[in-house]
């Protein structure tokens, strides 16, 4: 597995509460949160926020979607500790793997090198114990809060020697994976902290033409994040809906399918084209 580093500046997405809503049944939601985590991982996003975009927030729905996107970025072998069986995981084994750095397979502990693993603590005291997906729980010299899910820095050495060392995640060298969070509150209170905030719009710009400004933009930034609207409403009505104009909040409104040949372009989809494009251009 390429040990793929993490971003040097921070990258968070924006998702709409209501995302993959019209959905007629569990199993088609199921299967579309599945492909907003492989795309979110794949592009090495640090958290999506799913924000309010309706003056009454579809709260039971963004649970749902956090719940598909927690279960999918833990690594398999601690599934089963972390989530007993519920019917919102009816359909988890049609979720695709993420197979991201933390996520390797129990074999890699017996190949020379460094490897990284997500890891359970499941007991603590003068030493502390955490379940690796190994075939037996690690045991580390020092006090480690019980629940917390560090990642684990595996050295292996001539001679088959082992060193294990736990960091917390956001010290960790390789990409752990997504944060999903839900965040009741008007968009630009959510997007006010970041250094450089980019909206996606089918009115936006095209971004070809602002290539050049975002990487000089995203060059010179700490923490990035980018929005994206619901099925039935752009980011334009969202933002009207909430007492302010787009331009005003974001750095910039940015059109990243141009000339487009559907009528509507879904969220995910929209993620997809979008984090593409923006890969090489955010450091």
């Amino acid at each position: 597995m390429s040990l793929v580093p993490r971003r040097g500046a921070r990258l968070d997405v924006l998702l709409p509460m209501s995302i993959a809503a019209e959905a007629p049944h569990l199993r088609e939601k199921t299967l579309r949160i599945g492909w907003v985590g492989r795309i979110l991982a794949t592009f090495r996003v640090d958290t999506v926020i799913l924000y309010p975009d309706s003056a009454s927030p579809d709260i039971k729905n963004a649970t749902l979607v956090k719940e598909l996107l927690d279960y999918l970025v833990t690594a398999p072998y601690l599934r089963r500790r972390l989530y007993p069986l519920r019917r919102v995981l009816r359909y988890a084994g049609l979720l695709p793997p993420l197979n991201i750095p933390t996520h390797p397979e129990r074999g890699a502990i017996r190949r020379q090198g460094t490897h990284y693993r997500e890891a359970l603590v499941i007991a603590e005291g003068e030493t502390s114990t955490l379940e690796a997906g190994l075939s037996k729980p690690v045991k580390l010299g020092r006090r480690l809060k019980k629940g917390s899910r560090p990642i684990l820095k595996i050295r292996v050495s001539g001679g088959g020697r082992v060193k294990i060392r736990a960091l917390p995640r956001e010290r960790c060298e390789v990409y752990p994976g997504y944060r999903a969070v839900i965040v009741n509150r008007p968009l630009r209170e959510i997007v006010g902290k970041y250094g450089l905030r980019i909206a996606t719009s089918r009115l936006g710009k095209p971004f070809p033409e602002e290539a050049s400004r975002i990487s000089e933009l995203a060059s010179s930034s700490e923490s990035i994040c980018v929005a994206f609207g619901s099925a039935d409403k752009g980011l334009h009505e969202i933002a009207a809906e909430q007492g302010f104009k787009l331009e005003e909040v974001f750095d910039a409104v940015l059109n990243f399918a141009p000339q487009q040949a559907v009528k509507t372009i879904r969220t995910e989809e929209a993620l997809a084209y979008t984090l593409a494009q923006l890969n090489n251009h955010i450091p």
